[in-house]
């Protein structure tokens, strides 16, 4: 992994005035990282559906805010899902396949944004991993306790101008193999946190769920 980031921790090391690791030492760590998200996508090849209670934390520099919010997320093999909102109550987004409906009406009233699903830049934290993980660089960073559980943290940098975000880390599970907390930042700083508490896996999903009627009234604005 020739990369930036192995630069940049060559430099850290030595400006710390200890030994950089070794090739064979970073040659094990990349082999380690890519196996680690093989296995994600291994776990989730095998759902079927899957529910979350997930927790969010959005820090937004611009505006010298941290806001949080909480709610579920269903997911459905291969694309849909919905994340509906608790706090903020009534935020919604849903992917039906086909199209993804955002609906948030905690701060854009009155409005739906319409989107085709295979273009649309709102996609599943869930699976962040799997489609992203093309135009990033990903290493080990180490095994870390979230939400109570055993994970392996995922750092991941990007590799080329399509990357959606100027960095991507990625908590799996050490026994689930499912990403148990993903963490993005923008190029502006804003740094986005989805912390996934609990995993229902193949529970049985009505496709009506994964449905969006705006409601009425609401003004629907095609993107």
């Amino acid at each position: 992994m020739t990369t930036l980031t192995s630069i940049l921790a060559l430099f850290a090391a030595l400006a710390a005035g200890t030994p950089a690791t070794s090739p064979v030492e970073d040659a094990r760590t990349v082999q380690d990282a890519e196996a680690i998200a093989r296995a994600a996508d291994a776990a989730l090849a095998d759902l079927t559906s899957l529910g979350s209670e997930f927790h969010q934390e959005v820090e937004n520099p611009i505006l010298e805010r941290t806001s949080t919010g909480r709610g579920t997320l269903l997911y459905k093999a291969p694309r849909k899902f919905r994340i509906a909102y608790s706090e903020p109550a009534g935020d919604v987004v849903v992917n039906d396949g086909s199209r993804v409906w955002i609906y948030l009406p905690s701060s854009q009233p009155g409005q739906v944004i319409r989107q085709p699903a295979a273009e649309s830049g709102v996609q599943n934290p869930l699976t962040y991993l799997r489609d992203l993980r093309r135009h990033f660089d990903a290493r080990h960073a180490g095994r870390e306790t979230v939400a109570g559980r055993a994970a392996d943290h995922l750092a991941m940098t990007p590799e080329t101008d399509r990357a959606p975000f100027a960095r991507l880390d990625v908590w799996v599970d050490a026994s689930t193999k499912l990403p148990r907390q993903v963490r993005t930042t923008t190029s502006d700083g804003v740094v986005t946190t989805y912390t996934f508490r609990t995993f229902q896996r193949n529970v049985p999903l009505a496709d009506r769920l994964f449905t969006f009627s705006p409601p009425e009234g609401v003004e629907v604005f095609d993107q």
